[in-house]
Protein backbone atom coordinates (compact mmCIF):
# COMPACT_ATOMS: atom_id res chain seq x y z
CA UNK A 1 0.00 0.00 0.00
CA UNK A 2 1.63 3.17 -1.10
CA UNK A 3 1.32 6.25 1.16
CA UNK A 4 -1.30 8.16 -0.41
CA UNK A 5 -3.66 4.89 -0.42
CA UNK A 6 -2.70 5.05 3.55
CA UNK A 7 -4.06 8.60 3.87
CA UNK A 8 -7.07 7.94 1.90
CA UNK A 9 -7.94 4.37 3.57
CA UNK A 10 -7.31 6.32 6.92
CA UNK A 11 -10.83 7.17 8.34
CA UNK A 12 -9.53 9.29 11.17
CA UNK A 13 -7.07 11.33 8.18
CA UNK A 14 -8.49 14.64 8.77
CA UNK A 15 -7.17 15.54 5.25
CA UNK A 16 -4.37 15.06 2.30
CA UNK A 17 -1.72 16.92 1.93
CA UNK A 18 0.19 17.36 -1.18
CA UNK A 19 3.14 19.76 -2.45
CA UNK A 20 0.22 21.64 -4.34
CA UNK A 21 -1.99 21.36 -1.28
CA UNK A 22 -4.52 20.32 1.49
CA UNK A 23 -7.75 18.65 0.76
CA UNK A 24 -10.24 17.47 2.69
CA UNK A 25 -11.68 14.31 2.92
CA UNK A 26 -15.51 13.52 2.40
CA UNK A 27 -17.22 9.95 2.26
CA UNK A 28 -20.10 9.43 0.00
CA UNK A 29 -22.73 7.65 1.88
CA UNK A 30 -23.42 5.01 -1.19
CA UNK A 31 -21.03 2.48 -1.87
CA UNK A 32 -18.36 1.92 -4.25
CA UNK A 33 -19.00 2.66 -7.94
CA UNK A 34 -19.79 -1.06 -9.52
CA UNK A 35 -18.82 -0.07 -13.25
CA UNK A 36 -15.45 -1.60 -13.38
CA UNK A 37 -15.88 -5.54 -13.55
CA UNK A 38 -12.90 -6.62 -12.60
CA UNK A 39 -13.08 -5.33 -9.07
CA UNK A 40 -17.17 -5.39 -8.43
CA UNK A 41 -17.12 -6.16 -5.04
CA UNK A 42 -14.15 -5.31 -3.63
CA UNK A 43 -13.32 -3.03 -0.94
CA UNK A 44 -10.45 -1.57 -3.76
CA UNK A 45 -9.91 -1.45 -7.14
CA UNK A 46 -6.15 -2.02 -7.21
CA UNK A 47 -5.13 -2.70 -10.65
CA UNK A 48 -5.15 0.84 -12.03
CA UNK A 49 -2.89 3.37 -11.48
CA UNK A 50 -4.55 6.39 -12.36
CA UNK A 51 -5.87 8.12 -9.84
CA UNK A 52 -7.86 11.29 -9.57
CA UNK A 53 -8.35 13.93 -6.96
CA UNK A 54 -11.13 16.72 -6.98
CA UNK A 55 -10.61 19.43 -4.08
CA UNK A 56 -14.98 19.21 -3.58
CA UNK A 57 -17.53 17.13 -3.14
CA UNK A 58 -19.30 18.94 -5.82
CA UNK A 59 -16.30 18.88 -8.24
CA UNK A 60 -15.92 15.18 -7.53
CA UNK A 61 -19.88 14.94 -8.50
CA UNK A 62 -19.12 16.75 -12.02
CA UNK A 63 -16.14 14.41 -12.75
CA UNK A 64 -18.17 11.44 -11.81
CA UNK A 65 -20.60 12.82 -14.78
CA UNK A 66 -18.69 12.91 -16.85
CA UNK A 67 -16.86 9.58 -16.40
CA UNK A 68 -20.14 7.84 -16.58
CA UNK A 69 -21.30 10.16 -19.91
CA UNK A 70 -18.17 9.13 -21.35
CA UNK A 71 -18.49 5.48 -20.72
CA UNK A 72 -15.07 5.24 -18.59
CA UNK A 73 -15.10 2.47 -15.29
CA UNK A 74 -14.38 4.16 -12.40
CA UNK A 75 -13.73 3.42 -8.55
CA UNK A 76 -14.83 6.31 -6.42
CA UNK A 77 -13.89 6.15 -2.67
CA UNK A 78 -13.61 9.24 0.21
CA UNK A 79 -12.66 11.63 -2.63
CA UNK A 80 -9.92 9.47 -4.63
CA UNK A 81 -11.36 8.33 -8.28
CA UNK A 82 -9.71 4.98 -9.43
CA UNK A 83 -10.13 5.44 -13.41
CA UNK A 84 -9.56 1.41 -14.90
CA UNK A 85 -8.25 0.63 -18.35
CA UNK A 86 -8.79 0.18 -21.31
CA UNK A 87 -8.83 3.85 -21.78
CA UNK A 88 -5.23 5.02 -21.54
CA UNK A 89 -4.18 7.91 -18.97
CA UNK A 90 -3.91 10.41 -21.84
CA UNK A 91 -7.53 9.63 -23.36
CA UNK A 92 -8.85 10.28 -20.09
CA UNK A 93 -7.08 13.43 -18.88
CA UNK A 94 -7.61 14.23 -22.85
CA UNK A 95 -10.92 14.10 -22.59
CA UNK A 96 -11.04 15.81 -19.49
CA UNK A 97 -9.45 19.17 -20.54
CA UNK A 98 -11.87 18.96 -23.37
CA UNK A 99 -15.35 19.34 -20.91
CA UNK A 100 -13.70 20.68 -17.86
CA UNK A 101 -13.66 24.18 -17.28
CA UNK A 102 -9.84 25.80 -16.58
CA UNK A 103 -11.23 26.40 -12.56
CA UNK A 104 -12.47 22.73 -12.16
CA UNK A 105 -9.53 21.58 -13.83
CA UNK A 106 -7.39 23.50 -11.50
CA UNK A 107 -9.29 21.71 -9.07
CA UNK A 108 -8.10 18.21 -9.55
CA UNK A 109 -5.18 16.41 -8.59
CA UNK A 110 -3.43 13.38 -10.96
CA UNK A 111 -2.07 10.23 -9.12
CA UNK A 112 -0.18 8.32 -11.46
CA UNK A 113 2.50 5.65 -10.32
CA UNK A 114 3.04 1.72 -10.07
CA UNK A 115 0.69 -0.01 -7.42
CA UNK A 116 2.24 -0.18 -4.47
CA UNK A 117 4.84 2.52 -5.53
CA UNK A 118 4.36 6.39 -3.93
CA UNK A 119 2.72 7.92 -6.03
CA UNK A 120 3.56 11.37 -8.07
CA UNK A 121 1.05 14.40 -7.69
CA UNK A 122 0.30 16.85 -10.94
CA UNK A 123 -2.35 19.03 -11.32
CA UNK A 124 -4.55 18.19 -14.38
CA UNK A 125 -3.17 20.37 -16.90
CA UNK A 126 0.72 20.08 -15.80
CA UNK A 127 0.31 16.03 -16.02
CA UNK A 128 -1.06 16.70 -19.52
CA UNK A 129 1.82 19.59 -20.21
CA UNK A 130 4.24 16.77 -19.08
CA UNK A 131 2.53 14.03 -21.21
CA UNK A 132 2.96 16.42 -24.69
CA UNK A 133 5.94 17.01 -23.83
CA UNK A 134 7.48 13.33 -23.08
CA UNK A 135 10.07 14.08 -25.77
CA UNK A 136 12.22 16.15 -23.71
CA UNK A 137 12.81 13.01 -21.63
CA UNK A 138 14.30 11.43 -23.76
CA UNK A 139 16.13 13.66 -25.95
CA UNK A 140 17.87 14.66 -22.48
CA UNK A 141 18.83 11.45 -22.03
CA UNK A 142 20.06 10.30 -25.50
CA UNK A 143 22.01 13.91 -25.69
CA UNK A 144 19.99 15.05 -28.75
CA UNK A 145 19.72 18.97 -27.78
CA UNK A 146 22.03 20.85 -29.87
CA UNK A 147 23.12 24.64 -29.86
CA UNK A 148 22.32 27.31 -32.85
CA UNK A 149 24.43 30.55 -33.70
CA UNK A 150 22.54 33.84 -34.06
CA UNK A 151 24.61 36.86 -35.23
CA UNK A 152 24.85 40.14 -33.64
CA UNK A 153 25.89 43.13 -35.86
CA UNK A 154 27.93 45.46 -35.31
CA UNK A 155 27.51 49.22 -37.45
CA UNK A 156 30.72 50.68 -37.45
CA UNK A 157 30.73 54.28 -39.18
CA UNK A 158 33.54 56.92 -40.54
CA UNK A 159 33.43 60.44 -41.89
CA UNK A 160 32.35 58.36 -45.33
CA UNK A 161 31.28 54.71 -44.92
CA UNK A 162 29.41 52.86 -42.99
CA UNK A 163 29.81 49.18 -42.45
CA UNK A 164 28.59 46.24 -40.79
CA UNK A 165 29.81 43.07 -39.39
CA UNK A 166 29.39 40.10 -36.97
CA UNK A 167 30.40 41.39 -33.38
CA UNK A 168 29.25 38.55 -31.42
CA UNK A 169 26.55 34.94 -31.44
CA UNK A 170 24.21 34.03 -29.68
CA UNK A 171 23.65 30.78 -28.25
CA UNK A 172 20.21 28.96 -28.84
CA UNK A 173 19.07 25.59 -27.18
CA UNK A 174 16.93 23.58 -30.35
CA UNK A 175 16.00 19.91 -30.54
CA UNK A 176 15.76 18.83 -34.03
CA UNK A 177 13.40 15.89 -34.03
CA UNK A 178 11.18 15.43 -36.97
CA UNK A 179 10.57 18.88 -36.59
CA UNK A 180 12.95 22.07 -35.04
CA UNK A 181 11.70 22.68 -30.98
CA UNK A 182 12.58 26.50 -30.36
CA UNK A 183 13.95 27.39 -27.02
CA UNK A 184 11.06 28.76 -25.15
CA UNK A 185 9.28 24.90 -26.23
CA UNK A 186 12.20 23.34 -24.46
CA UNK A 187 12.35 25.65 -21.52
CA UNK A 188 8.60 24.86 -20.71
CA UNK A 189 9.22 21.27 -21.23
CA UNK A 190 12.00 21.44 -18.67
CA UNK A 191 9.47 23.33 -16.43
CA UNK A 192 6.47 20.63 -17.03
CA UNK A 193 9.29 17.74 -16.17
CA UNK A 194 10.98 19.69 -12.97
CA UNK A 195 14.27 19.32 -14.86
CA UNK A 196 14.52 23.29 -14.85
CA UNK A 197 17.98 23.73 -13.00
CA UNK A 198 19.48 20.30 -13.95
CA UNK A 199 18.55 21.39 -17.97
CA UNK A 200 20.07 24.90 -17.60
CA UNK A 201 23.38 23.66 -16.46
CA UNK A 202 23.08 21.13 -19.37
CA UNK A 203 22.16 23.91 -21.93
CA UNK A 204 24.97 26.13 -20.40
CA UNK A 205 27.63 23.49 -20.95
CA UNK A 206 26.59 21.86 -24.34
CA UNK A 207 26.68 25.96 -25.73
CA UNK A 208 30.08 26.36 -24.37
CA UNK A 209 31.26 23.07 -26.46
CA UNK A 210 29.32 23.92 -29.28
CA UNK A 211 31.04 27.24 -29.08
CA UNK A 212 34.83 26.06 -29.01
CA UNK A 213 33.87 23.61 -32.10
CA UNK A 214 32.86 26.44 -34.01
CA UNK A 215 35.34 29.03 -33.31
CA UNK A 216 36.86 29.16 -29.58
CA UNK A 217 38.43 32.87 -30.14
CA UNK A 218 34.74 34.58 -31.02
CA UNK A 219 32.03 36.34 -28.27
CA UNK A 220 29.16 34.21 -27.67
CA UNK A 221 25.95 35.45 -25.44
CA UNK A 222 24.87 32.15 -23.33
CA UNK A 223 21.18 32.45 -22.11
CA UNK A 224 20.72 31.19 -18.59
CA UNK A 225 18.08 31.42 -15.69
CA UNK A 226 18.67 32.82 -12.56
CA UNK A 227 16.19 30.43 -10.63
CA UNK A 228 18.41 27.79 -11.52
CA UNK A 229 21.49 29.14 -9.68
CA UNK A 230 20.95 28.92 -6.02
CA UNK A 231 24.69 29.24 -5.26
CA UNK A 232 26.87 30.95 -8.01
CA UNK A 233 30.22 29.78 -6.75
CA UNK A 234 28.87 25.81 -7.26
CA UNK A 235 26.44 26.08 -9.89
CA UNK A 236 28.41 27.89 -12.16
CA UNK A 237 31.31 25.42 -11.79
CA UNK A 238 30.37 23.01 -13.93
CA UNK A 239 30.50 26.15 -16.97
CA UNK A 240 33.61 26.81 -15.97
CA UNK A 241 35.08 23.41 -16.07
CA UNK A 242 33.48 23.20 -19.44
CA UNK A 243 34.52 26.53 -20.77
CA UNK A 244 38.32 25.05 -19.40
CA UNK A 245 38.15 22.08 -20.99
CA UNK A 246 36.62 23.63 -24.59
CA UNK A 247 40.08 25.86 -24.19
CA UNK A 248 38.10 28.84 -24.26
CA UNK A 249 38.65 31.53 -21.65
CA UNK A 250 35.97 33.93 -19.60
CA UNK A 251 36.18 37.00 -21.82
CA UNK A 252 34.60 35.22 -24.95
CA UNK A 253 31.40 34.38 -23.19
CA UNK A 254 28.64 36.54 -22.10
CA UNK A 255 25.59 34.90 -19.58
CA UNK A 256 22.67 36.63 -20.69
CA UNK A 257 19.24 36.99 -18.18
CA UNK A 258 15.75 36.91 -19.00
CA UNK A 259 15.31 40.66 -17.70
CA UNK A 260 11.24 39.53 -16.96
CA UNK A 261 13.15 36.94 -14.01
CA UNK A 262 14.77 40.28 -12.09
CA UNK A 263 12.07 41.58 -9.86
CA UNK A 264 11.61 37.89 -8.32
CA UNK A 265 14.54 38.57 -6.62
CA UNK A 266 17.23 41.20 -7.17
CA UNK A 267 19.50 40.48 -4.09
CA UNK A 268 19.65 36.76 -6.02
CA UNK A 269 21.18 38.53 -9.59
CA UNK A 270 23.47 40.52 -7.78
CA UNK A 271 25.17 37.69 -6.26
CA UNK A 272 25.38 36.05 -9.97
CA UNK A 273 26.65 39.43 -11.49
CA UNK A 274 29.33 39.72 -9.02
CA UNK A 275 30.40 36.46 -9.54
CA UNK A 276 30.46 36.54 -13.06
CA UNK A 277 32.52 39.87 -12.50
CA UNK A 278 34.99 38.36 -10.40
CA UNK A 279 35.05 35.41 -12.93
CA UNK A 280 35.89 38.17 -15.92
CA UNK A 281 32.50 36.91 -18.04
CA UNK A 282 30.43 39.15 -19.74
CA UNK A 283 27.33 39.76 -18.28
CA UNK A 284 23.72 40.87 -20.00
CA UNK A 285 19.87 41.85 -19.33
CA UNK A 286 17.87 40.69 -22.19
CA UNK A 287 14.27 42.34 -22.94
CA UNK A 288 15.37 45.43 -21.40
CA UNK A 289 12.23 47.64 -21.97
CA UNK A 290 9.09 45.10 -21.52
CA UNK A 291 6.09 45.86 -20.63
CA UNK A 292 5.84 46.03 -16.87
CA UNK A 293 9.31 46.00 -15.91
CA UNK A 294 11.74 48.12 -14.12
CA UNK A 295 14.29 48.32 -16.62
CA UNK A 296 15.98 51.52 -15.53
CA UNK A 297 16.69 50.55 -12.43
CA UNK A 298 17.72 47.47 -12.61
CA UNK A 299 20.49 48.65 -15.28
CA UNK A 300 21.69 51.03 -13.32
CA UNK A 301 21.71 48.49 -10.05
CA UNK A 302 23.60 45.95 -12.00
CA UNK A 303 25.61 47.59 -14.25
CA UNK A 304 25.44 45.00 -17.06
CA UNK A 305 28.49 44.97 -19.74
CA UNK A 306 25.54 44.90 -22.37
CA UNK A 307 21.51 45.15 -22.50
CA UNK A 308 19.05 43.68 -25.26
CA UNK A 309 16.40 46.16 -26.10
CA UNK A 310 12.83 44.13 -25.85
CA UNK A 311 11.81 43.73 -29.15
CA UNK A 312 8.03 45.12 -28.84
CA UNK A 313 9.92 48.71 -28.86
CA UNK A 314 12.11 47.50 -31.85
CA UNK A 315 9.35 46.13 -33.69
CA UNK A 316 7.23 49.30 -32.63
CA UNK A 317 9.97 51.77 -33.42
CA UNK A 318 8.95 52.79 -37.19
CA UNK A 319 5.06 53.06 -36.02
CA UNK A 320 4.52 53.98 -32.37
CA UNK A 321 5.25 58.19 -32.09
CA UNK A 322 7.11 57.71 -28.36
CA UNK A 323 8.92 54.33 -28.47
CA UNK A 324 11.80 56.64 -29.97
CA UNK A 325 11.90 58.63 -26.69
CA UNK A 326 11.79 55.47 -24.90
CA UNK A 327 15.05 53.64 -26.92
CA UNK A 328 17.06 57.18 -26.65
CA UNK A 329 16.57 57.26 -22.78
CA UNK A 330 17.66 53.70 -22.24
CA UNK A 331 20.44 54.53 -24.88
CA UNK A 332 21.13 57.80 -22.80
CA UNK A 333 21.21 55.53 -19.32
CA UNK A 334 23.40 53.07 -21.25
CA UNK A 335 26.39 55.73 -22.39
CA UNK A 336 26.52 57.32 -19.01
CA UNK A 337 27.51 54.14 -17.52
CA UNK A 338 29.34 52.66 -20.36
CA UNK A 339 27.26 49.74 -21.17
CA UNK A 340 26.54 48.37 -24.76
CA UNK A 341 23.02 48.22 -26.39
CA UNK A 342 22.03 45.74 -29.08
CA UNK A 343 18.41 46.05 -30.36
CA UNK A 344 16.65 42.71 -30.88
CA UNK A 345 13.89 41.96 -33.41
CA UNK A 346 15.60 44.07 -36.09
CA UNK A 347 13.71 42.86 -39.37
CA UNK A 348 13.52 46.55 -41.35
CA UNK A 349 16.26 48.67 -43.44
CA UNK A 350 13.80 51.34 -42.08
CA UNK A 351 14.28 50.33 -38.27
CA UNK A 352 18.27 50.17 -38.97
CA UNK A 353 18.12 53.76 -39.63
CA UNK A 354 16.09 54.93 -36.78
CA UNK A 355 18.13 52.86 -34.59
CA UNK A 356 21.69 54.55 -35.81
CA UNK A 357 20.14 57.63 -35.56
CA UNK A 358 19.54 56.97 -31.90
CA UNK A 359 22.93 55.80 -31.43
CA UNK A 360 22.12 52.31 -31.60
CA UNK A 361 25.29 50.13 -33.06
CA UNK A 362 24.39 46.67 -32.27
CA UNK A 363 21.87 45.08 -33.31
CA UNK A 364 20.24 41.48 -33.76
CA UNK A 365 17.31 39.86 -35.79
CA UNK A 366 16.51 38.27 -38.88
CA UNK A 367 17.62 41.01 -41.21
CA UNK A 368 20.98 40.06 -40.31
CA UNK A 369 20.83 36.39 -39.98
CA UNK A 370 18.53 33.64 -38.36
CA UNK A 371 19.47 30.81 -35.89
CA UNK A 372 21.79 28.36 -37.70
CA UNK A 373 23.85 25.16 -36.85
CA UNK A 374 27.09 27.18 -37.68
CA UNK A 375 28.03 30.63 -36.59
CA UNK A 376 27.94 33.34 -39.68
CA UNK A 377 31.16 34.23 -41.40
CA UNK A 378 28.93 36.85 -43.40
CA UNK A 379 26.00 39.00 -43.25
CA UNK A 380 23.58 38.58 -45.68
CA UNK A 381 22.32 40.26 -48.91
CA UNK A 382 19.70 42.89 -47.35
CA UNK A 383 18.42 44.17 -50.87
CA UNK A 384 15.17 43.62 -49.24
CA UNK A 385 13.39 44.13 -45.85
CA UNK A 386 12.75 40.52 -43.83
CA UNK A 387 9.76 38.54 -44.31
CA UNK A 388 7.87 35.76 -42.17
CA UNK A 389 8.19 33.64 -44.93
CA UNK A 390 11.92 33.32 -44.98
CA UNK A 391 11.90 31.44 -41.86
CA UNK A 392 13.26 27.95 -41.22
CA UNK A 393 10.29 25.38 -41.50
CA UNK A 394 9.12 24.24 -37.86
Amino acid sequence: MNMVQYFLDTTIAPAFFTGSGVFPLFRRSSNLESSCTHCSGRERCTQSNLQLLPATAALGERLADVLRENNIAFEWDLNLFSVRRPRSHAQVIGLLREVLSESQRQGIRVLSGTTGQLAAVHLLDDWWSKFESAWFGRALAEDQFVSWFQPIVEIVESAETVTERIFAHECLIRLCDGRVYNGGEIVEAACAHNELRAFDSYARRLAIRSAARQSPTGLYFINFMPASIYMPSLCMQSSVEAMEEAGMWSGNIVFEVVESDLDRNPDHLRQIREYCRKRGFGFALDDVGSTGSNSLEMVDDLRPEYIKLDKSLIQNLDHLMYMPAIVSQLVELAACLNITVIAEGVERRRTVDNLRRLGVRHMQGYLFGRPSPQVADHIPDQDADFTRTQLLPT
